[in-house]
């Protein structure tokens, strides 16, 4: 009897190791994202669901995301072709081009994850091969258990941060259309004069009416919704990555003051060029998400900071400005040190195999060590920079002089604009100008 209830504790144990498994990848922890994503047509892949293997992850042409993908898509080109007419009618102004470059950088966005999308079969699959590795006994620890749990949770706080950002922009943008219309003594229906304020490029063409203006608002949430999204994807992926980093670490360290065998250093090397690959890899297919990121939030702050010099109005305007700077900048500095994350766990992999004593060492610990020497262990973008700290501070000293240039040349330039001086459907919203 003992012997039986050993043999089933046994096996209980073992079947919550696997359940723990398949709770610890990255298409599990990432799964509802990828559904919430693909209602706004954002990466049209079918069998992403958390539970569903990776073998049935598919690219499909005939699919109702890649369908809604489409529509998007097009409704963002229209836009963009709209938002040029009023360019070309008042002039190239940083106040005309907000709906032209929202409307770019949300086509960019669409395009790169379509892109994206025929390839995430392949990448998903060659992640789980590689997760297998971290799955074993031998790399259970806190970073492997919680894996899952920290993946979603920094999901969440972001998609939650999104939200509030944008909620804070349809107050802003209620409250100063009641403002006008009740400050102005404007007699126009109030929904009517709300979305002629916020698209002013697509009713200047199209007649108002309930379908479309529930269709618009429908379309600019998912164009919203891209523009967050690309920094929040990069963000789990490079958090996920640096936690394998940190496993990897962990079962150094733990064995770093033993006289450990040639074979299981050589076992550890196959494991480290399989997380080297896996890396690569992704460099290679998120390097334009890459590059997008960086250019379209660093346009978004100086574009926010030549408005710090403007009177923006009420106080709810007010507060749109400042949450919705605070939000972009505390996005962008998470999508860097995230990135910037896999390559100093390298560096701490390195410190580690150096507080090994010299007589532990062996031909295999030298492989690696070169191979920690030789690898940067780092996504870039298309290969012109790496994500590291230094970038880090290298953009942040960019803003920093175009401030001061700013400061400068917009010394008492600042006038105080009446809410009716632009007349009905006007806004003073960031994109839509």
């Amino acid at each position: 009897m003992p012997i039986a209830i050993g043999h089933l504790a046994s096996q209980h144990s073992a079947m919550q190791r696997q359940t723990h498994s398949k709770k610890n990848t990255l298409q599990h922890a990432i799964g509802p994202f990828l559904i919430l994503a693909q209602f706004f047509g954002v990466l049209p892949i079918s069998g992403v669901w958390p539970n569903s293997p990776v073998e049935k992850v598919r690219f499909r042409w005939l699919s109702p995301s890649f369908f809604v993908s489409c529509i998007i898509l097009g409704f963002a080109i229209m836009d963009c072709g709209l938002s040029s007419k009023i360019v070309f009618e008042h002039g190239l102004k940083i106040y005309t081009i907000g709906s032209l470059s929202f409307s770019v950088i949300c086509i960019a966005g669409f395009g790169v994850f379509l892109s994206l999308s025929f390839r995430w079969p392949h990448l998903i699959r060659q992640t789980a091969r590689c997760e297998l590795v971290f799955l074993q006994p031998g790399y259970d620890c806190r970073y492997g258990r919680q894996f899952g749990r920290r993946v979603r949770l920094w999901g969440v706080c972001l998609l939650v941060a999104a939200l509030c950002e944008h909620s804070t922009y349809v107050g802003s943008a209620i409250y100063s259309n009641y403002q006008q219309i009740h400050e102005c003594k404007l007699d126009v229906d109030f929904w009517l004069n709300y979305f002629q304020r916020e698209r002013q490029e697509l009713f200047s063409v199209f007649h108002f009416s309930l379908v479309q203006a529930l269709f618009i608002e429908w379309t600019t949430l998912a164009m919203t919704f891209v523009w967050n999204f690309v920094d929040i994807f990069l963000i789990l992926i490079s958090r996920s990555l640096q936690l394998r980093a940190q496993q990897m670490h962990w079962r150094i360290r733990q064995h770093a003051g033993q006289r450990m065998s040639n074979e299981f250093w050589e076992q550890l090397r196959y494991d480290l060029l399989d997380f080297s690959d896996l890396l690569k890899l992704y460099d290679k297919e998120l390097s334009g998400l890459v590059i997008l990121a960086c250019a379209h939030n660093m346009y978004f702050v100086c574009v926010q900071v030549y408005h710090s010099f403007k009177t923006r109005g009420s106080y709810m305007d007010e507060l749109y400005f400042w949450f919705s700077l605070f939000y972009v900048i505390t996005r962008i500095c998470n999508m860097m040190f995230a990135a910037s994350a896999i390559p100093q766990e390298a560096k701490e992999i390195s410190y580690t195999l150096f507080e090994i004593p010299t007589e532990y060492w062996c031909l295999e610990l030298k492989r690696i060590h070169e191979i920690m020497l030789t690898n940067s262990f780092a996504l870039s973008g298309k290969g012109y920079f790496l994500l590291t700290r230094r970038l880090i501070f290298a953009m942040a000293a960019t803003l920093m002089a175009y401030e001061l240039v700013l400061i400068n040349q917009m010394n008492g330039s600042e006038v105080q604009l009446s809410i009716c001086s632009r007349g009905a459907g006007s806004s003073k919203s960031i994109f839509y100008s």
